[in-house]
């Protein structure tokens, strides 16, 4: 990397192959900022075996019937892993979550960073074979804003004011305040670039490495390799093939027998197992996975921030990891950054296991005791119920009856989760590569997937102004505010961070870690190849 005298910072061809937000928000602190680099392997991906090409990569993923091939409208794995299948994005995470062209080659930040410019690859063709252009990232991007819009990125799209062509490969994005992460919010999966005008999600079209060929939501998807693929080096199997599989058992027993050869969201209790398997290969990686169980503050008794403490006081978190997550995984403290965040918040206290503190706080609500419903699925991640079993024999300590609800995969993130009729739901978050984009997501009083329904105007004061800082200090500071507001005051319940748990044939090559997202970040389509 080196500084021209015009002031900008510029990647070199031939850099570590990768952005960091550090460095992003460290550059666009004084200048304006120029990013991208070449589009290659990771360099420990282009040390190892040569990959080979063809044959069929089939893998177990979670779904339910209600499954869309709109990324704007996915809920679950199975949106995830098939909108990096099919579909590619402007930016992308690698797996050691830097940053890194995709379908932008460049881009370019102003002073400020309210105005960015986005340099567009040339020649990239879609599946129906039409060329990008800047009217198609225009009318993927412009599908996640306004009022009206149910995309799941909706809050990190609501900050643009304006978005207009500069030149067929060029765009200009002007915020209505400044975002040093911007180029970071158009990896995630919802941001899939589709032509201008397209509606129909029954046969969808990207640029991505696969073409669908079919679609039976609930049960599978196939897909075939896209013979006009423009990344070199990646997608190297002929076809691929989404078996919808929900229960653990038989999930485990299709990766067992051959029926397939990837497999995300272990159940951490078979991973030794798994291990002692010959054909088999397992992959953790630890990252900002957090399992969550959201209090809904809409609604009694979690209107009240005594009951909501004395819900955070009431769960044993350290008995969660040892028998439900063998060890794979941390405590969680009630906020959603891990420890590896760059802005953590490594002074607040952790809170323990303590019923007498949590009887303490339902006194202060007037209660003795008070009895709930706590709605579980294995939609969200596997032993959902038993971890809630642990819950509710934790919180019979303080008083607190919790009925765990066995709710079924198919329908629960359309019908349960986010539905305010229910008041205490389980969930399961990713991470995200920003702290922005996870609070903007889930904590915001206006995101859209706000679970616990948690309204908080410092919070959102500080959000706002965290996004625009560019002064590394002063942003750090903020965001440590926004942990504590959340840990304190928040409606979410955070017991643990789990590690990302991948399984695969050993037949399949290139696996490789990644601390954002299962199944190497969700994009191990195209990263993976088949040795026999």
């Amino acid at each position: 990397m080196s500084t021209t005298g015009n002031g900008k910072v510029t990647v070199m061809p031939g850099a570590a192959g990768g952005i960091s937000r550090r460095t992003l928000m460290k550059s666009g602190a004084a200048m304006g900022l120029v990013l991208g680099m070449g589009g290659g392997l990771m360099p420990s991906m282009a040390r190892a075996a040569e990959p080979k090409k063809g044959g069929t990569l089939r893998a177990g993923i979670l779904g339910a019937t209600s499954n869309t091939n709109d990324p704007a409208l996915r809920t679950d794995e199975f949106g995830v892993m098939s909108a990096y299948t099919t579909f590619n994005h402007l930016v992308e995470i690698k797996a050691d979550k830097t940053l890194a062209p995709e379908l932008a080659e460049s881009w370019e930040a102003k002073p400020g960073a309210t105005e960015w410019i986005f340099n567009l690859r040339k020649g990239v063709e879609f599946h129906n074979g039409k060329t990008l252009t800047a009217a198609d990232v225009i009318y993927s991007i412009n599908r996640h804003r306004g009022p009206n819009t149910q995309s799941g990125a909706k809050s990190l799209m609501a900050s643009i004011k304006e978005i207009k062509a500069l030149t067929d490969n060029q765009i200009q994005i002007t915020l209505d305040g400044p975002n040093a992460d911007l180029p970071f919010n158009f990896s995630g999966d919802h941001l899939a670039i589709t032509p201008d005008g397209f509606e129909d999600w029954a046969k969808p079209v990207g640029t991505g490495g696969y073409i669908q060929t079919s679609f039976e939501p609930g049960v599978r998807a196939t897909w075939k390799k896209n013979p006009n693929y423009w990344k070199e080096g990646r997608a190297h199997v002929d076809e691929v093939e989404f078996l919808v599989l929900n229960d653990t058992q038989a999930r485990l027993a299709a990766l067992q027998s051959g029926q397939i050869d990837a497999l995300g969201l272990v159940d951490p209790a078979a991973v030794e197992m798994l291990r002692s398997v010959p054909g088999l290969q397992v992959v953790n990686s630890s990252g900002g996975q957090f399992w969550s169980y959201a209090l809904n503050c809409k609604q009694g008794p979690f209107t009240d921030l005594n009951v909501r403490t004395a819900m955070k006081y009431a769960i044993d978190r350290q008995k969660i990891v040892d028998i439900i997550l063998r060890g794979n995984g941390k405590v969680g403290n009630d906020q959603p950054l891990p420890a590896s965040d760059p802005f953590f918040n490594s002074e607040l206290k952790q809170r323990p296991y303590d019923p007498e503190q949590a009887k303490h706080y339902l006194k202060q609500a007037g209660m003795d005791s008070f009895k709930i419903a706590l709605d579980t699925s294995d939609a969200t991640f596997a032993n959902s119920a038993n971890v809630g079993l642990l819950y509710q024999q934790a919180a019979k300590a303080a008083g607190i009856d919790l009925e765990v609800v066995r709710q079924p995969s198919d329908g629960y993130w359309d019908q349960v989760w986010l539905n305010v009729a229910h008041p205490m739901t389980t969930g399961v978050w990713m991470g995200r590569p920003t702290a922005d984009m996870i609070m903007s997501m889930v904590y915001q009083s206006t995101a859209p997937w706000n679970e616990s329904f948690w309204a908080n105007e410092q919070f959102d004061k500080l959000l706002l102004a965290a996004r625009g800082e560019l002064d590394q200090a002063k942003r750090k500071d903020m965001y440590w505010e926004m942990q504590a507001l959340i840990h304190n005051d928040g409606g979410h319940v955070v017991p643990v961070f789990a590690d990302f748990i991948d399984a695969y044939s050993k037949r399949v090559g290139g696996v490789e870690p990644s601390p954002s997202w299962y199944l190497m970040g969700g994009r191990f389509t195209e990263r993976l190849w088949l040795e026999s």
